[in-house]
Parts: C-alpha cells; sequence; structure tokens
C-alpha cells in the first residue's frame, strides 16, 4: 500500500492482505512494519518505534467521547529491529471531504485536546514527543546555511520565490521565539498528523490512523496538519486557505468549549499560527529536497496527481506564501 510523504522518512512499510479460509467469508487485514532506524532517542520527533508503544500502551482505548476511535489492533509483534502491527482494513465511506467534513473533524480534534486541558492528566511516557514543530528545527539548519545551493535549478528558485528569501531566512532567525511560544502555552495530548488520509470514515465514526507523531504540544498545535498538509491536496487558492482556515479554527475552539474550556482563544490562535509557521520552515526543506531529487519526480507527480513539476513547484509557492509567510506575519502580530 502507498502513503503519503511520511514513508520519506524511511522504515516503514504498509501492506494489505487477504486471508480466504474455506469455511467463511475472506477477511482484509492491514500490516504495517515498522523498521529500527539508528540514532533515534524516544522523545525525538520520528521516533521508528512510537506508533507500535501508542498501541501497546492501551491509550487509545480511552478516547474522550465523541472524538475519534482508533483501528481494531490484532496483534502486536516486538522482533527487536523491527515491530509489526496488524490491523483491520478500514473501508472509508467518504471520498472527498467537503468545508463541513472539515468543520466536524476540526470540532473532535477541539474536543479530543480539550479533554486533557479540562481534567484528564497528561500521559507521562518517555517515547512522546513535546512540542512536535519546535522539536523538528534543529534538523533544518543545515537547509537554510545552503540555501543558496537549493536555489540553483529554475524548479526551486519558483517554489521559493527568491523575493520572498530575505522575509523566509528572517523567519528562520526568529524561529526560537515560535518555539518558546509553544512550550509556555496549555499542554496537551497531541496526534500532530491529522490529515485527510489518517482520518478514515464508518458509520458515523471517525478512525484515526498513523500515531506515529503523538505528542505533548501546545494548544492549538494539533491544527497545523488539517490545513498545512491539506492545501498541497485540495486545490489550493488563497480564497479557500482563507476559508479553511477561518473554518477549521472556529471548529476547533467550539470543540475546546464543549470539552469544558473557557480560556482565551487568542492562546489557540497563537499554537496554531506560531507551529504553522514552525511547519513552513520544514516545508521548505521538504519542497526543495524533492524538486532537487530527479529519483523523486515520479513520486512527486503521482501523490499530486499532476503532469507537470512547474506546475507542482508554483503549487509549492502558492502554499508557502500562505502557511509560511502569512501565517508568520499573523504569530508575530500575535505575540507582539
Amino acid at each position: 500500500m502507498h502513503g503519503g510523504f511520511g514513508s520519506a522518512v524511511g522504515g516503514t512499510a504498509l501492506y494489505r492482505l487477504t486471508a480466504r479460509p474455506a469455511t467463511s467469508e475472506s477477511v482484509s487485514l492491514v500490516l504495517k512494519v515498522l523498521h529500527q532506524r539508528s540514532g533515534e532517542s524516544p522523545a525525538s520527533p520520528y521516533y521508528w518505534k512510537r506508533e507500535y508503544e501508542v498501541y501497546q500502551s492501551g491509550l487509545l482505548e480511552r478516547l474522550p467521547a465523541d472524538t475519534f476511535v482508533s483501528p481494531e489492533i490484532y496483534d502486536l509483534q516486538d522482533f527487536g529491529d523491527s515491530c509489526w502491527i496488524w490491523m483491520e482494513d478500514i473501508d472509508d465511506c467518504k471520498n472527498d471531504w467537503t468545508l463541513d467534513d472539515f468543520r466536524d473533524v476540526a470540532t473532535r480534534l477541539g474536543r479530543f485536546n480539550g479533554a486533557w486541558l479540562t481534567g484528564r492528566a497528561a500521559p507521562s511516557f518517555d517515547w512522546l514527543c513535546h512540542n512536535w514543530h519546535a522539536a523538528i528545527i534543529p534538523a533544518l539548519a543545515p537547509t537554510f546555511a545552503n540555501l543558496d545551493a537549493l536555489l540553483e535549478s529554475p524548479l526551486t528558485r519558483a517554489a521559493l520565490p527568491l523575493e520572498a528569501k530575505d522575509e523566509i531566512m528572517a523567519i528562520w532567525r526568529d524561529r526560537r521565539q515560535f518555539q518558546d511560544a509553544l512550550v509556555q502555552l496549555p499542554q496537551t495530548l497531541c496526534h500532530t498528523d491529522a490529515f485527510r488520509r489518517n482520518i478514515l470514515h464508518r458509520a458515523g465514526d471517525a478512525v484515526l490512523l498513523d500515531w506515529a507523531l503523538a505528542s505533548l504540544g501546545a494548544l492549538g498545535e494539533e491544527l497545523v496538519c488539517l490545513v498545512a498538509v491539506s492545501l498541497y491536496y485540495q486545490g489550493f487558492s488563497e480564497e479557500y486557505a482563507d476559508s479553511l482556515d477561518e473554518t477549521v479554527f472556529a471548529a476547533y475552539v467550539e470543540g475546546l468549549r464543549q470539552a469544558g474550556w473557557t480560556d482565551d482563544p487568542k492562546l489557540a490562535r497563537i499554537g496554531y499560527t506560531c507551529a504553522m509557521a514552525l511547519r513552513g520552515l520544514a516545508g521548505v526543506k521538504q519542497d526543495l529536497e524533492f524538486l532537487s531529487d530527479q529519483a523523486s519526480h515520479k513520486q512527486l507527480l503521482r501523490t499530486h496527481q499532476m503532469t507537470s513539476l512547474d506546475d507542482i513547484a508554483d503549487l509549492f509557492a502558492d502554499v508557502r506564501r500562505f502557511r509560511l509567510l502569512k501565517m508568520a506575519r499573523k504569530a508575530r502580530d500575535l505575540l507582539a
């Protein structure tokens, strides 16, 4: 089975298997194999074993009501240098999402985060990352130190317009301001990778998959993936991005309120915009490296369902203007 660009981290394989017993109907299930990657501590952003640990811990058996359900896990196997997760194969009953679907998911995320802000004790497992969007920033230093070299090709220059370079470098220099803000905000349990491909709908339930990035994060940090990643796949326009941003944030606050959280929504907006700016910095590295690597071009075209790399570069530039430049400006205004 093929996923999104998360597989680019390496070490993950996903299979669908069908068993056909002679005495009953066939059964379909999914096997996810996690392979060890050296040099990763349990708290690192991409810890290879985290999803296995999440399922093993029983944490997902106690998810807040009216939020999400986890897939049924048939078996968990630890072989030392790899872990196998056997889970149900879920038939998603939704093909495309409307704004109403995004509104529903954002409300669920608000209720989910809100539960740990209003009474539930936050888990303390050592394999949980802390403030995932802040934690990914140190690894970006080589990219920004060598940005000129990455911008030598026409494709990468299109994806990161030169007129935006100075502003992007200023955001990079101010990165600690955004990182520090996330640490100081109220903290809650976050999935951190909740977007269309990891949320399947079934008979009124929303099934949340792929807990590899589970973390203790800032209020509002959870929304970043839902918006930032979706803009790559939903058909970008500035009007749509603004509408998605407004719809999702308002619904998230409503979900927080339903969970009993009564503080200032500005706190959630700070967490959301600061984390979005940091995610945007990571997007610079990801986009430019994919466009610079000819071996990745087929995957790019397939994933974005496009026939032109020039169009993909233009898409990356449009998304960057919104999720990095615009969001960093909003974050700065809120922090001021």
